[in-house]
């Protein structure tokens, strides 16, 4: 093993062990919850999601069951790969050891990055194919084989299998033939055999889709083409979102390192410049209409993070270098304490305003709902949550004591596919976190023999209140009534 192997490796196992050792200090966040449950729930596809996130799942929950550091392992060495091939698309860039380890580092102090590191998305999986993918572009045009091209339908249907938005790629790598001028890579053999790859290994989805009237189709047509108003505050807050939630100097060094790859002559970085432009433009044009989430602009950070180092890097400029040192020095210090803290838990904040409220209490919350649910006699009960926020942990902390959860909430997604029918005639124990206390008119929203307080529950952190949970009995549920949503 060479010296520089031996580098990266200590690079990325560094980071990795620290992750392993948080892993299991907090509890699940919403959609990591909902992507467990999707290899509860195996199928062969999902309303919101293609099914590679629960097929991944899938095995670790077969073979050893389920916990938060089992739930994350999968998050963890995707990343590790993700790092590694990111190491390797560097050097072919830079040349540079060092470069290439700085980009690394960079990627890995990124804030939303660690956290993808840890939660896995189905946009994980793009950050581990989008290397791969530019480095068989490439090899298609210095070849044309065959073999490339069969490598490049595997890779886009396993995109496909991951994300919807994958799509956007393909649009990119035909205008990247065009640009070169290589029409006779676009109109050959090659191309139907990449074609037919991916709709092979995309075939779950749409027989999936075919069987439940084209309901994942229609769900994200509704969210990408839903909004008609532009809204420039919406615009301008998914903006600032984007640069505070990857790190603001290592959103600066993304932005450089895109600026500087629309004049580079590597054909590496300018086949990045279409692909990951094309995901910001996306992004950018969904948030003109509505909040777009930070995270659905991953691939372009995965890609110019490391860009923007080498950029900085190969710079001879003092004042370029310093900037660069310090961006992601800073960043590395902040990943670090923040990880600190989500292992220690030492901060007390303010009231109902603490970090941790999605991820902690979650297990006692069931573990509470349980015991309720025990000392009634009624033969016909169940929890219930109005949102599938709590409805996607609920399910997953209530496992142990085997209690299905109903969500009220109908919004046309997966919750409702997996409860088909409401529960009429049950005894519905309501699980509701509320911690401002408002009410919130479950008489009005349901129809039951009667409403009841059962308990309630506060959860608190170093003295300070967490979250506030109430626990409210609707006697024997009758449906939802008309006028409510």
């Amino acid at each position: 093993m060479t010296k520089s192997h031996r580098d990266i490796i200590g690079i990325i196992a560094f980071f990795s062990v620290i992750r392993m050792a948080v892993a299991c200090t907090f509890g699940l966040g919403v959609d990591e919850a909902h992507y467990i449950l999707y290899a509860i729930n195996l199928d062969w596809s999902y309303v919101d999601h293609p099914p590679l996130v629960g097929w991944i799942h899938a095995p670790f929950y077969t073979l050893f069951g389920t916990s938060e550091f089992l739930v994350r392992l999968p998050a963890i060495l995707l990343f590790a790969l993700a790092s590694f091939l990111s190491y390797f698309f560097t050097m072919k860039m830079s040349g540079s050891h060092k470069i290439s380890l700085l980009a690394v580092v960079a990627l890995n102090s990124s804030f939303l990055l660690n956290a993808m590191s840890l939660m896995l998305l189905p946009d994980e999986f793009l950050l581990v194919l989008i290397i791969p993918l530019i480095s068989v572009i490439l090899k298609i045009e210095d070849t044309g084989k065959l073999k490339y091209y069969v490598a490049l339908g595997l890779i886009l249907g396993l995109c496909g299998l991951a994300k919807y938005t994958s799509v956007l790629l393909v649009p990119s790598i035909f205008v990247y033939f065009a640009f070169r001028k290589r029409f006779d890579l676009i109109f050959s053999a090659g191309t139907i055999v990449s074609v037919l790859i991916a709709l092979l290994l995309i075939s779950p989805v749409l027989y999936w889709n075919m069987q439940n009237d084209f309901a994942s189709f229609r769900y994200q047509w509704s969210h990408v083409m839903g909004p008609s108003t532009l809204k420039i505050l919406s615009f301008l807050s998914s903006l600032g979102a984007q640069a505070g939630a990857y790190s603001p100097f290592l959103f600066g060094i993304a932005l450089y390192g895109f600026y500087k790859g629309f004049r580079s002559q590597d054909r590496r970085i300018w086949l990045s410049v279409l692909l990951g432009g094309t995901v910001l433009a996306f992004t950018l044009y969904v948030s003109l209409y509505d909040l777009s989430l930070p995270h659905w602009s991953s691939v372009f950070y995965f890609l110019f993070i490391p860009i923007g180092v080498y950029s900085l890097g190969v710079d001879s400029t003092t004042l370029k270098r310093r900037i660069l040192y310090f961006s992601v020095g800073f960043s590395l210090v902040v990943t670090l304490f923040l990880y600190a803290e989500l292992a220690a838990k030492w901060f007390a904040f303010p009231d109902y305003n603490s970090p941790f409220r999605d991820i902690y209490g979650f297990d006692d919350i069931a573990k509470k709902a349980d015991a309720i649910l025990k000392e009634s006699d009624h033969p016909r009960k169940t929890l219930a949550v109005i949102d599938w926020t709590m409805g996607s942990r609920m399910m997953y902390y209530s496992l142990p004591y085997h209690n299905n959860v109903f969500v009220t909430e109908h919004r046309g997604d997966q919750f409702d596919f997996w409860a088909k029918n409401e529960p009429l005639g049950y005894d519905l124990l309501i699980v509701d976190a509320n911690p401002h206390r408002e009410d919130r008119h479950f008489a009005q929203r349901f129809r039951c023999d009667s409403i009841q307080p059962a308990a309630e529950m506060e959860l608190t952190l170093n003295g300070a209140k967490v979250n506030r949970i109430d626990f409210v009995w609707c006697r024997n549920f009758q449906g939802e009534k008309r006028e409510v949503d």
